[in-house]
């Protein structure tokens, strides 16, 4: 029940957008009725558990007084041992009575333990808070890094993929689809481990740094960032809550996010909502931007973080975090050739493979994925 409820209501513009309402509301009824009737079948159940051991109980108090007079009436028993056993008697019942409903609590009782147990047997992450953590400047180097998600058979997601980057360049990374872009920042950031090969940071075995020291050292930026039911101040300063809110406005600037926020009643003070209901795409994602700077960590990656904002806007948001970012490596995934091309090295995935790697104008001398993904952008 409420997982539906949930759902609806989180998903209500989709709904609305594809006038499932009725369905919606039927899918709801459907869900309660099924409720009810569970809970009918479960409280006759009860009914006639509790109702059959109070006429067990009552039938064996009766038993005894009956019995008990007879005794004393054929003088195998005093009429006082009558009355104190039949006390005596009354006073056990009760805990009797009380046993069976203890024993449904405990049946109920055991199907919460057992869902709690669940999330208790899940080996919590290791840490690793003897690594090292040294000063990072923001040299990456991947030498034949090869890698597959948990539980997928082995399937290789990235398969011997080589570039480096040095610091204070921008490396951009585009491809299609599933083609593991992603999990390249992910490894970066060591949400995974990679299965095979070497990735270093300044000449060091990224496995080797503490993992909370490399991912505060790194600004992870998400396609579809996740928002508290904050205010957006509170929200931007998510990272660094010691940071000033003039020092906040600045970033919202940097991210082009400032003079919206203007047009708010509230302003800064503006609660977002859940996940960030009452903003669009793209001011969510830039509002991820502006949280992300405000660590000013010297590696910046965005994974697909500009998708949701227009061109215009893109272009602006690039050129602010070119001047603010001089001295820091930058890795931007995008599938836009307007927001790669003027990255210092462009880094073309296809199937987990590194098939071209260059500048804008190199890979446009070449007749490969990226000349084809520029002629159609170009078209439009």
């Amino acid at each position: 029940m409420t997982a539906v409820i949930q759902e609806s209501l989180t998903g209500i513009r989709v709904i609305k957008a594809f006038t499932r309402q009725h369905y919606e509301m039927e899918k709801f009824k459907t869900c309660s009725e099924a409720y009810m009737r569970r809970n009918l079948i479960l409280i006759r159940c009860f009914a006639f558990f509790w109702s059959g051991s109070d006429f067990l109980s009552y039938v064996q108090i009766f038993t005894v007084i009956l019995y008990g007079s007879f005794l004393a009436y054929q003088g195998g028993i005093s009429a006082g041992m009558l009355i104190a056993f039949i006390s005596y008697i009354g006073i056990l019942i009760q805990p009797v009575r009380q046993l069976g409903r203890i024993l449904g609590n405990i049946g109920k009782a055991c199907v919460s333990v057992g869902r709690i147990e669940e999330i208790f047997r899940e080996e919590p992450e290791q840490l690793f808070p003897s690594g090292k953590k040294p000063e990072i400047k923001g040299d990456i180097v991947f030498d034949s890094v090869s890698f597959a998600y948990p539980g997928s058979d082995n399937t290789p997601v990235l398969d011997n993929v080589s570039f480096n980057i040095k610091r204070g360049q921008t490396a951009a990374i585009l491809g299609p689809t599933g083609s593991g872009k992603s999990s390249l920042v992910h490894l970066l950031d060591r949400l995974y481990d990679y299965t095979s090969g070497s990735v270093t940071i300044d000449g060091i075995e990224l496995r080797s740094i503490d993992k909370g020291w490399i991912r505060s050292q790194i600004g992870l930026i998400l396609q579809e960032p996740f928002l508290y039911a904050k205010t957006i101040m509170e929200n931007i300063k998510l990272a660094a809550p010691g940071t000033s809110d003039s020092a906040a406005r600045r970033y919202a600037r940097i991210a082009a996010l400032d003079g919206e926020i203007g047009y708010f009643a509230e302003g800064y003070s503006t609660v977002v909502g859940e996940r960030g209901v009452s903003l669009s795409g793209g001011q969510k994602q830039r509002l991820a931007i502006a949280r992300t700077l405000i660590k000013d960590s010297p590696i910046l990656t965005f994974d697909d973080s500009l998708s949701a904002v227009d061109m215009e806007t893109d272009a602006a948001i690039r050129a602010a975090l070119k001047n603010e970012n001089k001295h820091k490596t930058v890795i931007i995934i995008s599938h836009r050739i307007a927001t790669v091309k003027d990255a210092d090295t462009i880094i073309v995935l296809e199937k987990g493979k590194i098939t071209e790697q260059g500048t804008h104008r190199e890979l446009l001398e070449k007749d490969g994925l990226y000349k084809r993904i520029y002629d159609i952008q170009s078209a439009e």
